[in-house]
């Protein structure tokens, strides 16, 4: 199935998805101010627009990234109702799941989650001038997602990976992950 083949109400929620999940998970975050807010929001054109060159992603997934890009102007339009991203993703992925090519599905839903990892990685939430117990906090953290990922043979992220995404981000993610039906915990 292509794009162009999908009901008009699907298609254009599929279409707002890459833009839409990485709005949520800046969304999702409070810290950091406009300054985080604008390098999440490069980050996020950023990664679109990669999407869209990378010719080694599934026909579908670069159709929709196309897509996503060339109505850029309507981004702004698309931040309404962004708690409901989750069950947009639900929705969309009930109607693919037996119309799209197993590969080419789990290509989108990958690109999804990549879009919403790249946004929150964008900016560096910790600041060292936070309370010693808010970096405690950060620090047990990390090293309790380390423990888990090395007793559930999982990879183990990175220190820089662990501290640029907030505990918000890391609950956004989650949830996304949770929508996609992908298997993948942060933090």
């Amino acid at each position: 199935m292509k794009l162009n083949d999908l009901p008009d109400d699907i298609r254009l929620l599929v279409v707002r998805l890459p833009y839409r999940v990485g709005f949520y998970v800046s969304a999702s975050d409070k810290t950091g101010g406009e300054e985080s807010d604008a390098a999440e929001m490069a980050a996020l054109e950023g990664i679109v627009t990669f999407y869209v060159e990378d010719f080694c992603k599934s026909e579908f997934a670069q159709a929709v990234m196309l897509e996503t890009i060339q109505r850029k102007a309507e981004w702004a339009g698309w931040q309404e109702k962004i708690e409901i991203v989750p069950e947009e993703i639900r929705k969309v992925l009930d109607f693919l799941v037996d119309k799209l090519d197993g590969k080419e599905l789990t290509a989108f839903k990958n690109n999804l989650l990549e879009i919403a990892i790249a946004v929150a990685q964008a900016y560096r939430e910790f600041d060292v001038s936070q309370p010693l117990t808010e970096r405690v906090q950060v620090y047990l953290s990390i090293l309790i997602a380390r423990i888990k990922a090395l007793i559930k043979g999982q990879e183990i992220q990175s220190h820089d990976t662990l501290l640029n995404i907030s505990r918000d981000e890391k609950m956004a993610i989650n949830l996304l992950a949770d929508a996609l039906g992908v298997e993948y915990r942060i933090g």
